[in-house]
């Protein structure tokens, strides 16, 4: 497997880096999350609930603390599983970023960055294995990989908005200097 560079730009270039430290910094974030223990990550999740009922349900405060403790602790599951849909969409739109400086076609930059977002994710559900308290599980894995898609996806869509964007900037400048 060859792995070059897109013509016009240079090795050290800080726009070919900056996208593979953002991966690294967000697989590092992910880690740090995974490796809380089941109190620690209950009580985050527990918080999450409780801040978005706030801010989404205007009537939740006026609940009893019992019907609002009833309700987090029901919403936990959603919580978790929510966060894990959207961090791997996060990683997924880094990697897809990264994988843009190699001159392959799209779609080899498609599957390179999502085997790599969901080899991370079944690599951090093997790590929680040993956390105290929690538990690796394939659904996660698998939930994982589906926001790693969707976070490629977002890239992909953004990327082809502002390559239009530019092409009609272009056009609009082409025309102007004929006016003129």
């Amino acid at each position: 497997m060859r792995i070059s560079v897109k013509k016009g730009s240079r090795k050290g270039n800080w726009r070919s880096f900056l996208p593979w430290a953002l991966s690294f910094l967000w697989m590092g974030m992910i880690f740090w999350f995974s490796a809380q223990d089941a109190v620690a990550s209950s009580q985050l999740s527990g918080r999450t609930a409780f801040r978005s009922a706030l801010w989404f349900w205007p009537g939740f405060s006026s609940l009893s603390p019992e019907a609002q403790a009833a309700w987090v602790e029901g919403m936990q599951f959603w919580v978790r599983k929510s966060a894990h849909f959207l961090v791997y969409a996060g990683l997924g739109f880094f990697l897809r970023w990264g994988f843009s400086s190699f001159s392959w076609r799209l779609r080899k930059k498609i599957g390179w960055a999502w085997l790599a977002g969901t080899i991370y994710a079944a690599t951090d559900e093997f790590h929680q294995l040993f956390v105290p308290g929690r538990s690796g599980q394939l659904r996660d894995v698998l939930l994982d990989s589906a926001g790693v898609l969707v976070g490629i996806f977002v890239f992909c869509a953004l990327a082809h908005l502002l390559k239009k964007a530019a092409r009609h900037r272009a056009t609009k400048e082409i025309g102007a200097k004929k006016d003129a």
